[in-house]
């Protein structure tokens, strides 16, 4: 019946859990089904549901046996009883041990050495541990006779706890009992293990033996790691009467033989285990005990069935070494690292009892006779107690400290002592040290303190207080402070309040405070009635009510503001003359401690009061009552309009240096001006006027109310225009230096989302544009006659006058008749001159483009021109941006046809002249190879490279009134200059041209005519010849005589001259290449002009001098010709 409940138990949470598993899985697959996202991963999905209701089915399972079991009425019934017997178990081992302190006085809980007994029945070992003089705690004290499988076991010299490892055990008992030892002693729970097992046990099957033997290694095993020791294990044989014929053999012995232990202690080994060499010579060694105390016993014992005993008693305890030794080693046995349980002896014990024995020798001899079974004989049975009264004092106890201690906790405690060791000597030598700095700090303030002391004394004696000079008493005031200021600076951290002290604090504070009542307050009352006195014979209404104010103010005990006081008194040093930094860092601290300690001078001026008031009366407070007003939190508070000014403001305009008007007082804002009521009933100018109210008086009359709700609105409303206007006039536009900077601010002007000008306008419009609703009129006419009071009026005048004053602002950011804005006129025209700017820099060839556009006629109508047009129409702002925007555009496209003219003159011009023309002859006199006369054509003709270039690219430009020719800018008046050289260059190629191209525009020729001018005497012919005479000439009359240089078609190559007389040479000469007409005039040239030219021909002695005349009007045979044509790098 029982089995059916149970299943029936464990079936009910099964059912639950598949069923709650089953339905969340059909629900979630249906969510899966019906959900189109998850159908594209649906194998997944179908995973992830039944692995989660998988999940869920398991949990509810073990959640429903859990509650099984808690319902369980006969499991509950078993873990109180097993609570209750854990917490009596705690109880009795307390009480232990409080017994053991009471009978043996210890001086640490580790000099009590604590064993545990195992055994299968220790109830069946209670005589010999009683024999080993131990008495047992409450045995019988656990309730209802029940021998409880756990008991304590009292000596003088050591604790015995016997422990059950029978079916009686529980593993709680065990876990309470093992709790409470390590709690009691952490570092050596237990000195050693008394291992007793049943000879019985040992004469039975070697089967039951080893797993015995296994089950009793696992509990030792954990015994250990539980403890963290190697405890110390000593097998001890009990009711070793079941070894047929062992006891007997004793009979005859003295009591003193018997009481002895009988057994064998092993050495001792580090890593424990047992040694088989050891195990046989111990056993062998007491089987020879008995072999030679045998004669001995014989003769003392008559009974024949004990001397058959004695006689047989040797053999049958060899039988049992076998068994032993299997039972030791399977325990014992080391493992494959050489480690081991440690043994350390094994030990015979008999209780007394008669017990059932076993004839092992008998069974021998039957089996080896071939008989199945004997019938064992009946023994004399032995009632007295053997081997136990000396086990544990002579051979056990003598080793308790073997068992060594827990590392673990060994080093911890060693931690702990050395830190807490370490921490009280620290703590003596802190408190020391905090002794001795304490001491010295007071002693050095004490010193100090008498030093300022003595100062302080001498500065007096020179030169006493005087209460009608504050800047005099200063000094000696502040040298007071110091002292006061030396015993209430903060103090060190080693200062403690319940340190003894000898300090002079409280008589410094006290004589302190006196000197400031005495000394410094009349002195600041003097100080102020005398400024107040002479403002009031001047009749200065607004600086005698500050004065008033700020008088009346130092006689208010409990001041909230004492900045206008503070402010008063240093500005005074300062008019005075006397204000240095240090005086007025001095009053500032002696002004902070005297309203600290509410100090007021003793008596006031009343007269002079009178008279101040009577001066402030005349006019009234309406300045000071609008500052008052401008300084409430209400209205001062500042907006910060920056972030309405856009994100990208500051890359286009700042603010000039110093000026934070961006942060703007929320009175100077549309709401602020509709939120300031300043009319005669205005609780803003009552509470202004209760401010002053000691300097007012009474309350003004209606007619002066009316008054200053005038002064008030006109001071505002002007106040208002000139911080907007200030505003303005603080906007600073930032230079645009370079095309890359004037690229973005084209691309923020352009930003339709965020753009920096449309902000600025948009703002200014919005902070002063003021509009306030009318008021409605009234039904009745005395209402009516209520409600339009100059007052409305008034506030109306000041809204008109604000939004006219910044109706430009207003104009720019408004569409007439759904025109468009003049901002986005603007902004329109820059962004055309943005998309005009963007055809150069995103064209192929920028520099053509740009060069090509300027040399069009008509730029007055680009988009850039288009902005200057309009820039004197715009505000300021934008009109310093038109200026930039145009300037630096008109510039960048000058630019870029500047480069493009001069990379088109190197390319076309100066790198052909320089490799074809410039190193040669005629154009570098000293160059020793001529020209080329076809390089000369192809460069100057009029088809030529040169006239090319001219004709292409320098015709565009235009000769101005002044200066040199230009090429029209983007912008009226502006436009590119090249270089003057280039000019000249100009003329001198078509000089050039002129003179080597005037037969043919096609071929290179010079025409020209030579005659003889005078010859020497001596000299009778002069010739110039080639192939035949050229020239030739005799004294006599001279003829022209036309001669033609044909360039390429040159056929005289070599001309040769000679001079001679009527016998020899006078003079020789011979020029060569295509040029040598050129060269022979050139080298003897004499003078030459724009028709013709001289030269002389022979040596110093004779010469002919010879004219030529040259076609035209350009002569190619001056010096200077050819050479003066030099082309510059860069144009």
């Amino acid at each position: 019946m029982a089995d059916g409940k149970k299943q029936k138990t464990t079936a009910k949470p099964l059912i639950s859990g598949i069923s709650s598993g089953f339905l969340l899985c059909i629900l979630l697959l249906v969510t899966v089904w019906f959900t189109p996202a998850l159908k594209a991963y649906l194998v997944i999905a179908i995973a992830f549901c039944i692995i989660l209701s998988g999940i869920l089915g398991f949990f509810i399972y073990w959640l429903s046996r859990k509650n099984n079991k808690l319902n369980d009425p006969d499991e509950n019934k078993k873990k109180e009883l097993i609570a209750r017997r854990c917490q009596l178990l705690q109880k009795h081992f307390q009480n232990v041990l409080k017994v053991q302190k009471t009978n043996k006085r210890l001086q640490s809980r580790y000099d009590l050495p604590v064993y545990l007994w195992f055994s299968d029945k220790p109830q069946n070992d209670f005589n010999v541990i009683t024999q080993m003089g131990y008495e047992a705690y409450q045995v019988d004290e656990f309730g209802n006779d029940i021998e409880f499988p756990i008991l304590f076991w009292l000596s003088e010299h050591s604790l015995v706890i016997s422990v059950s490892q029978g079916e009686d055990q529980h593993p709680e008992y065990l876990k309470t009992l093992y709790n409470c030892l390590k709690k009691w002693r952490p570092r050596q729970a237990l000195n050693g293990l008394l291992l007793a097992t049943n000879a019985d046990a040992l004469l039975g099957q070697k089967e039951a033996i080893k797993m015995r033997a296994d089950q009793i290694k696992a509990d030792l095993t954990r015994l250990n790691r539980t403890f963290g020791l190697s405890i110390p294990v000593y097998s001890i044989i009990t009711h070793s009467s079941s070894i047929s014929d062992f006891c007997q053999y004793f009979s005859g012995f003295e009591d003193a033989r018997r009481e002895d232990a009988f057994g064998s202690m092993m050495p001792f080994r580090e890593h424990g285990g047992i040694d088989a060499d050891w195990y046989d010579h111990a056993y062998d060694a007491l089987i020879g005990q008995l072999i030679a105390n045998m004669t001995s016993a014989l003769s003392g014992q008559l009974n024949l069935d004990y001397r058959k005993s004695i006689a047989a008693a040797p053999l049958q305890f060899g039988l049992l070494k076998q068994n032993l030794w299997l039972q030791l080693n399977r325990i014992f046995g080391v493992n494959q690292l050489g480690d081991g349980l440690m043994f350390r002896g094994f030990f015979f014990t008999h209780e007394g009892s008669d017990s059932k024995n076993v004839d092992a020798l008998a069974a021998t001899i039957s089996n080896d006779l071939g008989h199945e079974f004997y019938h064992p004989k009946s023994s004399q049975p032995v009632k007295q107690v053997l081997f136990a009264q000396h086990l544990m004092t002579h051979a056990l106890i003598p080793e308790h400290m073997l068992v060594g201690v827990n590392k673990k906790k060994e080093n911890w405690l060693l931690t702990m002592q050395t830190t807490y060791t370490l921490l009280c000597a620290l703590l003596l030598i802190a408190i020391l040290a905090i002794i001795k700095l304490d001491f010295d700090y007071q002693s050095q303030r004490e010193a100090r303190a008498d030093a300022l002391l003595e100062r302080y004394k001498e500065a007096i004696t020179a030169s006493p207080y005087d209460v009608e000079n504050l800047a005099d008493n200063i000094p000696n005031l502040y040298s007071l402070r110091k002292i006061y200021e030396l015993y209430n600076k903060p103090e060190p951290w080693y200062v403690l309040p319940f340190m003894p002290s000898y300090t002079i604090k409280p008589e410094v504070e006290l004589a302190y405070i006196t000197e400031l009542q005495a000394v410094l307050m009349p002195s600041l009352e003097k100080s102020l009635a005398n400024d107040l006195f002479v403002y009031v014979n001047l009749e200065e209404q607004a600086t005698t009510l500050s004065l008033l104010n700020s008088y009346r103010l130092l006689f208010t005990p409990n001041k909230n503001n004492t900045e206008e006081l503070r402010a008063y008194f240093v500005q005074s040093l300062e008019d005075q003359g006397v204000g240095t930094t240090s005086t007025l860092n001095q009053l500032t601290s002696l002004l902070d401690d005297a309203f600290a300690n509410h100090l007021i001078p003793e008596e006031s001026n009343t007269d002079l009061e009178q008279l101040a008031r009577k001066v402030i009366n005349q006019t009234g407070i309406e300045t000071l009552l609008y500052q008052h007003i401008k300084s409430q939190t209400k209205y001062a508070n500042r907006i910060d309009i920056r972030s309405e000014l856009g994100s990208n403001y500051s890359q286009v305009y700042s603010f000039s240096s110093g000026f934070v008007g961006y942060l703007v007082p929320h009175i100077f804002t549309p709401s602020g001006f509709t939120e300031l009521d300043l009319s005669v009933d205005s609780p803003i100018i009552k509470e202004a006027l209760s401010a002053y109210a000691g300097v007012a008086g009474e309350a003004p009359s209606a007619l002066e109310m009316y008054r200053i709700s005038r002064d008030l609105r006109q001071l505002y409303k002007n106040d208002y225009i000139n911080y907007w206007k200030d505003f303005t006039n603080n906007i600073v536009v930032n230079p645009v230096k370079d095309d890359t900077e004037l690229s973005r601010l084209l691309t923020l002007l352009t930003n339709a989302g965020d753009n920096p000008i449309q902000n600025y306008y948009n703002t200014i419009s919005k902070y002063t544009t003021i509009n306030i609703e009318p008021v409605e009129p009234a039904k009745d006419e005395k209402a009516a006659e209520k409600e339009q009071t100059p007052i409305d009026q008034d506030q109306m005048e000041a809204m008109r006058l604000i939004n006219v004053s910044f109706s430009d602002f207003h104009s720019y950011v408004s569409s007439v008749n759904d025109a468009p804005k003049p901002v986005d006129q603007w902004l329109a025209a820059v962004k055309a001159a943005k998309a005009y700017l963007d055809t150069f820099y995103q064209a192929e060839d920028a520099r053509k483009l740009a060069y090509d556009t300027l040399a069009k006629p008509l730029q007055s109508s680009n988009p850039i021109a288009a902005i200057q047009l309009t820039a004197s129409t715009q505000p300021t702002m934008t009109k310093s941006l038109s200026d930039a925007i145009t300037q630096l555009s008109n510039d960048a496209v000058l630019s870029l046809a500047h480069q493009h003219l001069n990379l088109q003159w190197k390319n076309s011009v100066l790198t052909t002249f320089q490799s074809s023309l410039a190193s040669y002859y005629p154009f570098s006199k000293n160059a020793e190879t001529d020209a080329s006369v076809a390089d000369v054509k192809a460069f100057f003709s009029s088809s030529g490279a040169f006239e090319a270039f001219n004709k292409k690219y320098l015709n565009s430009f235009l000769q101005g009134t002044e200066g040199s020719p230009y090429l029209p800018g983007l912008l009226p008046r502006s436009g590119l200059e090249i270089t003057p050289e280039v000019w000249d260059m100009v003329d001198v190629a078509n000089q050039i041209r002129s003179a080597l191209f005037l037969a043919s525009p096609d071929n290179v020729s010079v025409k020209f005519q030579m005659k003889a001018l005078t010859m020497s005497p001596k000299a009778t012919e002069f010739m110039i010849y080639s192939d035949q005479p050229l020239f030739t000439y005799r004294h006599g009359p001279t003829l022209w005589k036309s001669i033609s240089w044909d360039g390429e078609q040159q056929a005289e190559d070599n001309l040769n001259i000679e001079l001679k007389d009527s016998v020899t040479s006078l003079s020789q000469s011979n020029f060569s290449g295509n040029w040598n007409w050129f060269k022979l005039i050139n080298s003897q040239l004499v003078k030459a002009d724009n028709q013709g030219a001289e030269i002389s021909i022979g040596n110093k002695g004779e010469q002919i001098r010879l004219s030529v005349k040259t076609q035209g009007q350009v002569n190619p045979f001056t010096p200077d010709f050819f050479t003066q044509f030099k082309l510059p790098e860069n144009i």
